[in-house]
C-alpha cells in the first residue's frame, strides 16, 4: 500500500472562486495563487499544516535569503513549477505515508513496550474520545471506532506531532525511558505556545508573509543546514530533548513516535489503528531564538539567567481583547518575529494583514484538550509599527475602555442579589453581595460583560481596520467612546428595568456607581469629547 503525499490530494483548501477541495503537496504550491487558505474541520489543524508547508517552502525556494529575494518572490505571479518538481523528484520517496522503510512522519516497525499500545484511530483525532480521555464538546461517542482515510490520517498525523497531549504515554519498545510500559511526554510544542501568523488574500501571500528571510537572524534561525524531518535520518523509538536547528526543523518537529496501521477494505485503504508514543521534546529555552510565530514575556530573572514564557491568547474570548499580548509592547515582552518582519512591508504597499491566533488549554493533567483560542483579526500594519506606536496605542486604549465599561456594568448586574437592609457594609458605606449569593452575582457580572463584548465584537474589528490610514486619531477615539457608552447604557437600562420593587434601592446605588465609573473611564480614554468630563 502507498499514499504519496506529494501527488495525492489530502490538504483541505478553499479556492478564490469558493470551491472547496483537497490538494497534494505539489499542487498546494502550483495553485497557491488561486487558493484562499486552508479549509480545516478543527482549529489545531491549521497552524500545524501551515508550518509543514512553510518548511517545505523554505526548502523548495532555498530561501529567501534576504529582502531582495523575498521581493522578487512577492512580485512574481506564482511559484516556479520547475523548483517544485525538482525538489519532489529528489525527495518524493520520503512522502509516502505507508512506506515500509520511510513512512512519512512515522517510525517504521514501531512497537509498544507492553500490551494494549496499539489503539483505534480515535487516539489520533484531537476531538475524539479515547479510553478515559474525553475532550469537551466532542461530537463522537466513546463507542465510535474511527477508520480514517489516508488523507484524514495524514492530516491528524501532522497535527498530533504538534498538539499531542500527555495521554500519549504508551511506551515504545527499545526506548530506555519507558517504565512499566509507560513514558509520559510533555504536551506538543504548538500546544504550549501561543501561535500568531499573518494571513494574506491568497495562500501564496500567506506563505510569503511567513517566510522571514534568513538575513533576519534576530527574528528567526534558518539556512541551508536547517532541514525538515523528511530530509533527516529516520528516527527510532528513543527520544531526546534538544534545541531545534532552525525553523524547518522546528516546523516539522517529531513530538511523537507514531505508526499507522493501514488496511485495505474493498477498494479503499483505511487507517483503523495507530500506535502513538512519546517523541522528542523541544528545549523551550532555545525556542525563543528560532520560532517566528511566538511572542514572549520575561517570567523571571536570576542573576544573568532570564526565563521567558510564551504570550498566549486566552481561550473563550475574542482575540482583540488580548491585543496588547499579541502586539507585545510591554518592556518585558518580545514580539513574535514574523510580526516584526511584516511591519516593515508597508513600503511595498501592504496596508493590512489578517492575524491568525491560536492557543490551547488542556485539562485532566494535560491529557484532554478542553478549550481553544482560534480567531482571525484584520490588523493594519500601522498598528504593528513599533517606531510609531500611535495607532497601536489607540487600539489598545479602546480595548481598555471596553474592559472598564464591562467592569462598570458589574455594579448593575449584581443589584438583583443585593438586599438593601442586609447587605449594607458600614465601613465602605456601600451595599455588598451577601456571601451566600456571591457565586450568582459573579456569574451575572460575567454574563453581562460577555454580552457587552459580543455586541462590541464586529464594531471593534471595523474600528481596528479603520486605523490603517487615519492622520487624526482623536476622531476614532471619540467614535469608539460614544459607541461603547451607548451599548453599555443600553444594557444597564435593560437590567435595571428587570429589578423587582424590593431591589429598587440597590438598583439606584448600582446605577450610580455604573455611571460614575463609566464617566471616569470615558474621560480617560477620550477626554476631549467626554460628555461628563470631570465626573467624580
Amino acid at each position: 500500500m502507498h499514499f504519496d503525499l506529494s501527488s495525492e490530494p489530502w490538504l483541505p483548501v478553499r479556492f478564490r472562486d469558493g470551491r472547496r477541495s483537497e490538494v497534494s503537496l505539489r499542487d498546494i504550491f502550483v495553485l497557491a495563487h488561486t487558493i484562499v487558505g486552508f479549509d480545516v474541520d478543527f482549529p489545531t489543524l491549521e497552524p500545524a499544516l501551515l508550518r509543514l508547508v512553510l518548511a517545505l517552502a523554505y526548502r523548495i525556494l532555498r530561501g529567501p535569503k534576504d529582502d531582495a529575494e523575498w521581493g522578487r518572490l512577492w512580485e512574481a505571479d506564482r511559484f516556479s513549477e520547475d523548483a517544485i518538481d525538482d525538489y519532489f523528484a529528489r525527495w518524493r520517496h520520503r512522502f509516502d505515508l505507508f512506506s515500509k522503510e520511510f513512512p512519512f512522519f512515522q517510525v517504521a516497525d514501531l512497537e509498544p513496550a507492553g500490551k494494549g499500545g496499539v489503539k483505534t484511530a480515535n487516539s489520533l483525532v484531537a476531538y475524539a474520545p479515547s479510553g478515559n480521555n474525553v475532550p469537551v464538546f466532542t461530537p463522537i461517542t466513546d463507542r465510535t471506532e474511527l477508520a480514517l482515510s489516508p488523507a484524514e490520517a495524514a492530516r491528524w498525523l501532522v497535527e498530533r506531532h504538534a498538539f499531542g497531549s500527555a495521554s500519549d504515554k504508551t511506551g515504545a519498545k527499545g526506548n530506555p525511558k519507558v517504565k512499566g510500559g509507560k513514558d509520559t511526554p510533555a504536551i506538543g510544542y504548538l500546544a504550549w505556545i501561543g501561535f500568531v501568523a499573518p494571513v494574506g488574500q491568497t495562500l501564496r501571500e500567506t506563505l510569503l508573509l511567513n517566510l522571514v528571510p534568513w538575513q533576519y537572524r534576530n527574528l528567526i534561525r534558518g539556512g541551508e543546514d536547517d532541514v525538515p524531518a523528511w530530509e533527516r535520518d529516520p528516527l527510532g523509538p528513543t527520544r531526546v530533548m534538544r534545541a531545534p536547528d532552525g525553523v524547518c526543523d522546528l516546523f516539522t518537529w517529531q513530538g511523537r513516535r507514531i505508526r499507522l496501521f493501514p488496511e485495505r477494505r474493498g477498494d479503499a485503504i483505511v487507517v483503523p489503528r495507530v500506535l502513538i508514543c512519546a517523541g522528542d521534546e523541544v528545549d523551550r529555552r532555545a525556542a525563543r531564538d528560532v520560532d517566528p510565530h511566538v511572542g514572549w514575556r520575561m517570567e523571571s530573572r536570576r542573576g544573568a539567567e532570564v526565563s521567558y514564557v510564551p504570550l498566549r491568547a486566552r481561550p473563550g474570548q475574542q482575540v482583540w481583547r488580548g491585543l496588547s499580548s499579541v502586539l507585545a509592547l510591554g518592556a518585558e515582552e518580545q514580539r513574535a518575529g514574523v510580526l516584526s518582519f511584516v511591519e516593515g512591508l508597508q513600503s511595498r504597499g501592504i496596508a493590512l494583514v489578517s492575524l491568525l491566533v491560536t492557543s490551547a488549554k488542556f485539562g485532566n493533567m494535560s491529557t484532554t484538550l478542553d478549550d481553544l483560542a482560534y480567531d482571525r483579526l484584520d490588523t493594519p500594519l500601522a498598528v504593528l509599527n513599533q517606531e510609531d506606536p500611535a495607532a497601536a496605542t489607540v487600539a489598545i486604549d479602546a480595548v481598555t475602555f471596553a474592559a472598564h465599561a464591562a467592569q462598570a456594568l458589574g455594579y448593575v448586574a449584581e443589584a438583583r442579589y443585593l438586599s438593601y437592609d442586609l447587605s449594607f457594609h458600614e465601613e465602605s458605606k456601600r451595599h455588598r453581595v451577601p456571601e451566600g449569593k456571591a457565586a450568582l452575582a459573579k456569574a451575572a457580572r460575567s454574563a453581562l460583560a460577555e454580552e457587552l463584548y459580543g455586541r462590541l465584537d464586529a464594531p471593534y474589528r471595523h474600528f481596528l481596520t479603520g486605523l490603517a490610514n487615519i492622520d487624526d486619531l482623536e476622531r476614532p477615539r471619540a467614535e469608539w467612546a460614544a459607541l461603547v457608552e451607548a451599548v453599555a447604557r443600553d444594557l444597564a437600562s435593560r437590567e435595571l428595568a428587570q429589578l423587582a420593587p424590593a431591589q429598587a434601592f440597590a438598583g439606584v446605588a448600582g446605577e450610580d456607581r455604573f455611571r460614575r465609573m463609566l464617566a471616569r473611564a470615558r474621560n480617560e480614554f477620550s477626554p476631549s469629547d467626554s460628555p461628563e468630563k470631570g465626573a467624580a
